[in-house]
């Protein structure tokens, strides 16, 4: 039983590994440079809708054509200037909309992933009921050696093993005294954990709330250029560049708040199973221990 778990927890964790580098590398693919634009392509899409001067019989014709010489030799080095003009990337684009509070988003980004990869390590079945101790208390009470028992829950610090050294502990007291304990135990060690997955919640509440910030401030930004230009042309790149702030972080909020809420419900689903798996252990286990020593005292008697 304990091996068929280990072999489906490792199997649902390479799955998630999976996952979350395909997740990482579409990012990636996301945030590739764009292709440059070159001056030259412009500079014929310019020139694309001029046409040709009609060729005229007249006298005048010679005075257009004196006008159109100068035009024709300024615009030349427009058209023989072939180097390419850069356009900004998705992701610098993003990291210059998104400022300090971009930089803010990326540190909270940062500790989420390395708390989720904890977690990952952390909360298992394999880790709260682990199967050499489980091996070690049935071989124990199989050759009625208690003290070898108990001995091996008080080195192991696993759900497992805090339940049985409490349920051991308790029952000079009686079968029922030993279980309440147990069940006192177990509901402390489910609330430290719950306690541990709690700043995923956080996260999760805290994102969109951070993002609406970041809205908030970009439009300001944006109505500012417009409120400002005393009755000229707002210029459009700065007005952009407020809207730009707006999305960017609101993106980056919401794209932060909703794994958390994921992995927030994902793991306290992991940790009622390890509660569930280790309870149903303990209770087996005190129950062939009280066996154990009923048939050790049956032959004395």
């Amino acid at each position: 039983m304990a091996s068929v778990s280990m072999l489906s927890t490792g199997r649902s964790g390479r799955a998630w590994s999976i996952g979350l580098f395909a997740a990482y590398l579409a990012a990636c693919l996301a945030f590739a440079p764009a292709p440059p634009l070159l001056a030259q392509d412009a500079a014929k899409k310019d020139a694309a809708p001029a046409a040709p001067a009609p060729a005229a019989d007249t006298p005048k014709a010679d005075a257009p054509a004196a006008d159109a010489a100068p035009k024709a030799d300024a615009a030349a080095p427009t058209g023989e200037s072939t180097a390419p003009v850069a356009r900004k990337s998705l992701l610098r684009w993003a990291i210059e909309a998104s400022g300090p509070i971009g930089l803010f988003l990326l540190c909270i980004s940062v500790y989420f992933t390395a708390l989720v990869i904890k977690l990952f390590m952390e909360l298992r079945v394999s880790e709260a009921v682990p199967a050499a101790l489980v091996e070690k208390l049935e071989t124990a009470i199989k050759d009625r050696k208690f003290q070898e028992a108990y001995d091996a829950c008080r080195d192991n610090d696993s759900f497992l093993a805090r339940l049985v050294r409490t349920g051991v502990a308790n029952l000079p007291n009686g079968r029922a005294e030993a279980k309440e304990a147990m069940n006192a135990t177990q509901d402390e060690i489910v609330t430290s954990l719950e306690a541990r997955i709690s700043y995923l919640a956080i996260i999760g509440t805290l994102g969109p709330m951070i993002g609406l910030v970041g809205t908030i401030a970009g439009m300001i930004a944006s109505f500012q250029e417009i409120a400002t230009a005393a009755g000229a042309q707002p210029k459009p790149e700065k007005v952009a560049e407020g809207i730009s702030t707006a999305l960017f972080i609101t993106l980056e909020g919401v794209s932060l708040s909703v794994p958390a809420i994921f992995f927030f419900a994902l793991f306290r689903n992991r940790i009622a199973q390890m509660a569930l798996e280790s309870s149903k252990v303990a209770e087996r286990t005190i129950s062939a221990l009280l066996a154990a020593a009923k048939q050790n005292k049956a032959p004395s008697a």
